[in-house]
């Protein structure tokens, strides 16, 4: 495998980098839109708090509500998203700050909104709904389910003035990204850079063994170097959301957060209950397939993400996957097409690996905007599948902000991956449909299993089977560290994969991995 150096961001080509000029023109735009927005919120509830309760004021009320969301919502991403690619950059770093006095004006003057909703009669708002709005009764029926779980008004003050401070999440990623150093690693008689974008995007992939577990022993070391902190930002974490389930009278935390997804409970626990029982033995058999082809001996998990066929790899340019992916989605309509040519001709997607920049794959979509991926290029086909995935969370996202209110955006998170998921298989059968070639097929077949199946299921079940007996533990008060927290993770990743590998020395350490955690 190709060895890739990060660079500083300044050095990326800035053509297949973001267009943030997409959102505002420039910098002083988006200043000038933040001061702007800091006013109309003070005005706002100057003239509406304690008037929501008639008819023709709330209507109006919540249209300029909309239209203030919308924009501070756009303003966001202005903020957010460079953070993510250029974390480093004093720059991007003053901006994300000047938004923060945003966030905290719309803690002071638009929370009431919310707390005055709640308060109001249900055959009042079903009235609005009726009468008025009749596209929000969504949005009205999850103010209705509500009512029961309300605090009083300055109560709830007080949470919303809180909630504009730093997160747990966001000091995970300073963390993560800002003080978490690797070091370099021999392998092969070759020095190799290590880092958490070439370990979770390259290194662990490797088919040469001696990379893959050098890497593997660099990487668990600097996380190990950062357990106690990252441990006690996610127990914080932990404990805020316990609080809050308590604080709201939910019987568990667990219940907090589904209630919040739309989610049932029964559903939940069928569903952790059917990873361990009846989706384990598919992978187990996989894995040990996997060290059959390779002749591996001693199978562990770091060697759990290599590709079926390893010396099989099909080279792809970003403008040849732009083909590949009109073709491959092309059934889904010709506005389909469309947005992903507007996608590459836009900029919508960040290409990069550079210095600074955050792991994994995400799209984040600004209604009527742009659906804003990133990810980190590799020049190899896989990408089409991570490409397609964040299309259609682009497409999802873009069809809802043209049809519905920004008070509907938002879905469960039972459902938000299904459009992402599903196009991966679209593009797997067309390449299937498409190809005589034997040993493409079975690359699309292993890469459907080792990527769509075990990332999309597999790792995100686990994750929710690790979390379910932490969320029990943080329940009942037990005792959580560093070390808890391995421990549980060793035991699910051993429960789950039995006797087809070993669960490696650092392994356990995969919680500190995982972003989600800190969204509940």
């Amino acid at each position: 495998m190709a060895e890739i150096k990060l660079v500083p961001r300044s050095e990326v080509d800035p053509s297949i980098t973001w267009d943030m000029t997409l959102l505002y023109p420039s910098d002083e735009a988006f200043y000038a839109e933040l001061d702007k927005l800091k006013k109309e919120m003070k005005a706002f509830k100057e003239k509406y708090e304690n008037q929501l309760g008639d008819l023709e004021v709330l209507d109006e009320a919540i249209r300029k509500y909309e239209a203030i969301e919308l924009a501070v919502y756009r303003a966001s991403h202005y903020a957010e998203l460079p953070m993510t690619v250029d974390r480093l950059n004093p720059k991007v770093v003053e901006n994300a700050t000047a938004f923060e006095a945003v966030s905290v004006s719309y803690a002071e003057n638009m929370s009431f909104v919310m707390t005055e909703l709640i308060s109001l009669d249900e055959a009042f708002l079903n009235q609005f709904v009726a009468e008025k709005r009749p596209d929000l009764a969504y949005f009205v029926e999850k103010v209705i389910r509500q009512k029961k779980h309300t605090l009083s008004k300055d109560a709830e003050q007080v949470l919303s003035n809180l909630s504009s401070l730093p997160s747990f999440y966001q000091l995970y990623e300073v963390t993560k990204h800002e003080d978490m150093q690797f070091e370099s690693f021999e392998a092969n008689g070759k020095t190799l850079e290590n880092s958490f974008v070439l370990y979770e995007n390259l290194h662990e992939m490797d088919p040469d063994k001696e990379v893959r577990r050098a890497a593997a022993k660099s990487f668990y070391k600097t996380l190990n170097a950062y357990k106690n902190t990252v441990a006690n930002e996610y127990i914080s974490q932990l404990k805020k959301e316990k609080m809050m389930a308590t604080m709201r009278g939910y019987d568990s935390v667990i219940d907090y957060l589904l209630d919040e997804q739309d989610g049932d409970r029964e559903l939940y626990d069928r569903q952790i209950r059917m990873l361990m029982t009846d989706l384990a033995p598919h992978m187990q058999r996989y894995i040990k397939l996997l060290a059959k082809e390779h002749g591996i001996s001693d199978m562990q998990f770091m060697d759990a993400k290599i590709n079926l066929d390893p010396e099989f790899e099909v080279d792809m340019t970003i403008e040849e996957s732009r083909e590949y992916l009109k073709k491959a989605l092309g059934i889904l309509g010709e506005d389909y097409k469309a947005m992903i040519d507007e996608s590459y001709d836009k900029r919508w997607t960040d290409f990069p690996q550079n210095i600074g920049k955050s792991t994994g794959g995400f799209c984040a979509t600004v209604p009527n905007v742009a659906g804003f991926i990133l990810l980190s290029w590799t020049g190899k086909m896989n990408e089409v599948f991570v490409l397609a995935h964040e299309l259609g969370h682009a497409y999802h996202f873009m069809s809802t902000g043209k049809h519905q209110s920004i008070l509907n955006n938002e879905c469960s998170l039972y459902f938000v991956e299904a459009p992402s998921t599903c196009n991966e298989v679209i593009v797997s059968n067309y390449l299937l449909k498409t190809s005589t070639d034997a040993r493409f097929k079975r690359w699309v077949i292993s890469n459907m299993i080792s990527r769509t199946y075990f990332h999309n299921m597999v790792t995100h079940y686990m994750e929710a089977v690790y979390q379910d007996r932490i969320y029990k533990m943080i329940d009942n008060n037990e005792m959580l560290n560093a070390d808890v927290l391995s421990n549980v993770k060793k035991e699910v990743m051993q429960e789950f994969f039995g006797d087809s590998l070993v669960v490696n020395e650092g392994a356990e350490l995969t919680w500190m991995r995982q972003p989600h955690y800190y969204m509940g």
